[in-house]
């Protein structure tokens, strides 16, 4: 499927639904690749000033996502990609492992801009009313605000440094996400500002906060030997908080948010990842917008935040050992274990975890990411097609040993062998997911074509060893009429036993000519590598250059 074209020429509110009929109709409407093609950002042009802050409900989301209605198959293509099937630059995504190899450094560095909050004393300007673990806002030395979390007692470390960790890791994927630092908080270093107020859990009245409130907090948690708390600071995201953003529809709003959530891949893939650190907790009141103001403009941020829950973290404690594996509700399962009287026996019953109180509970023997499940159903992950699902772990499988080691090593777990056995099934976890979905497509990635009429193309499923090569590889030419969509046969096709394959004589060399590659596999370790992509080149500037990318074509 052609994406939606969103060009800073246009309005976005008024022409979307225009764009996206005139992308599945094709050359009709106009032709097929412009002169900007592929592009590689999209910018959010129309002003968003008028955006409001909202109150999120969490229960209409749990109720909404748990008993919707089934989706009615196949989904619809993921309207956020740009013309060679990629995720473009945007205020909800930034590539970054996904077209640039990354330094352990910069992984570890992440969005830090700085080591931590300014020296002491810090002064708390708010309590933290929602969530399970204690926490309070302060303001440091600098006028930075920063958020700040606890472990649970008798679990340190884990709920901090897998929220650190797993920050590191979403912010190479891509995602905006905060930046958060593992720090000690001294009591004598803190004191209440004026102003400063707080709502107790179970109270629906905000009162004065007060300094006996710090006592009570830090009480609930497990302090160190020389009297510090271990915590984590999360930096205030810059601009205006608006809530959080849901996983279906569109920020009404918004009118640079066109594109319904579901259907963005970005969100969509977001299940990879979600698997492969068992980020079950992955819905609204985990996300924050921000109203944002740059080189002149306001626009909507999405963030995603709170990790603290993420891989062998719940938080308060270890990981439940049934998570990632069931929704709160199940109701097939629920009617097994009534009629067998509990003797039917669930997969995760059988694992023999190890649970560290550094990390929690986790494990990559047995992971299956195809059948991991967040607590509740997700509106996007429920649609991610074959091609959404290949380019997240396209992206995971970039996360090499090193950089997965790197990633934990900022938790400052304070246990070599935890940290040790969370990296290595991470690197399990990994491979899963690669296994899982990177094989089951036709694995074909940014192919090229030269001076000479030499296609060259990566195949991420075997450069990973995660399926053997092929017994060859076959590609048939055409010219590409890009104002009609006609397509007209090169020669007879040609073949390769690598993933370099000649073209046939006859390609065009005029400035403007356009060729349509259909690239496929022959003794294939899986069937879908047997069904083409599509390549589309296009002769600029006396060289071809790829202006389009079609994995799985709209009409299937």
């Amino acid at each position: 499927m052609l994406p939606v074209r969103i060009r800073q020429s246009v309005t976005l509110a008024a022409l979307a639904g225009v764009l996206a009929a005139a992308a599945a109709a094709g050359s009709a409407n106009g032709p097929r690749f412009y002169p900007d093609d592929p592009i590689a950002a999209y910018p959010d042009t129309q002003d968003a000033s008028g955006v409001l802050a909202r109150d999120y409900s969490l229960s209409y989301e749990l109720l909404v996502d748990q008993f919707r209605s089934p989706l009615a198959p196949p989904p619809a293509p993921s309207r956020s990609t740009n013309t060679i099937d990629e995720v473009p630059d945007s205020s909800w995504f930034v590539n970054r492992i996904g077209v640039r190899d990354l330094s352990a450094e910069q992984v570890r560095r992440g969005p830090d801009t700085q080591a931590e909050p300014a020296p002491r004393p810090w002064t708390v300007i708010a309590g933290k009313s929602d969530g399970v673990t204690p926490g309070f806002t302060i303001r440091d030395a600098r006028g930075e605000v920063y958020f700040i979390k606890f472990d649970p007692r008798g679990w340190r470390g884990m709920a901090t440094g897998t929220e650190v960790v797993a920050t590191k890791i979403f912010h190479a994927l891509g995602y905006h996400v905060p930046e958060n630092y593992v720090v000690q908080v001294r009591r004598q270093d803190l004191s209440v500002g004026q102003g400063a107020n707080y709502r107790p859990r179970g109270n629906p009245r905000r009162r004065p906060f007060r300094e006996s409130d710090i006592d009570d907090m830090l009480r609930e948690v497990e302090g160190d030997p020389d009297g510090s708390y271990r915590a984590v600071a999360s930096k205030g995201l810059p601009g205006k908080p608006l809530g959080g953003f849901r996983y279906f529809g569109t920020r009404p709003d918004d009118p640079n948010d066109v594109i319904p959530h579901e259907h963005r891949r970005e969100l969509r893939g977001l299940r990879v990842f979600a698997a492969w650190l068992n980020h079950v907790d992955v819905k609204g009141i985990n996300t924050l917008d921000t109203l944002v103001q740059q080189d002149g403009r306001s626009f909507v941020r999405h963030h995603l935040l709170d990790f603290g829950s993420t891989m062998g973290s719940a938080a308060t404690g270890p990981r439940d050992p049934n998570e990632g594996w069931e929704y709160l509700y199940e109701g097939d399962t629920l009617v097994k274990s009534l009629v067998t009287l509990g003797f039917y026996l669930r997969p995760w019953q059988t694992i023999g975890y190890r649970v560290y109180p550094q990390i929690g509970r986790i494990e990559g023997d047995r992971f299956d990411p195809a059948a991991w499940k967040p607590r509740v159903p997700n509106q996007a992950f429920l649609r991610a097609r074959a091609d959404d699902l290949y380019w997240g772990a396209r992206l995971a499988m970039r996360f090499s040993d090193e950089l997965i080691r790197a990633a934990v090593e900022t938790g400052d777990f304070g246990n070599a062998e935890a940290e040790q056995h969370l990296a290595s099934v991470l690197m399990k976890r990994r491979d899963a997911v690669g296994r899982a979905w990177l094989a089951t497509v036709n694995p074909v990635y940014m192919p090229a074509l030269d001076q000479s009429g030499r296609l060259t193309f990566s195949n991420p499923a075997v450069d990973h060893g995660l399926a053997p090569a092929p017994g060859g590889w076959r590609a048939e030419w055409a010219r590409f009429d890009n104002a009609t969509g006609d397509v007209t046969p090169i020669g007879e096709g040609t073949v390769s036993s690598s993933t370099t394959i000649q073209a046939p004589a006859g390609l065009p060399s005029a400035e403007g000519s356009f060729v349509r590659v259909a690239v496929s596999a022959h003794d294939a370790p899986h069937p879908s590598w047997t069904k083409p992509v599509h390549a589309f080149f296009a002769r600029r500037n006396g060289s071809w250059a790829l202006v389009g990318f079609e994995r799985i074509p709209h009409e299937q």
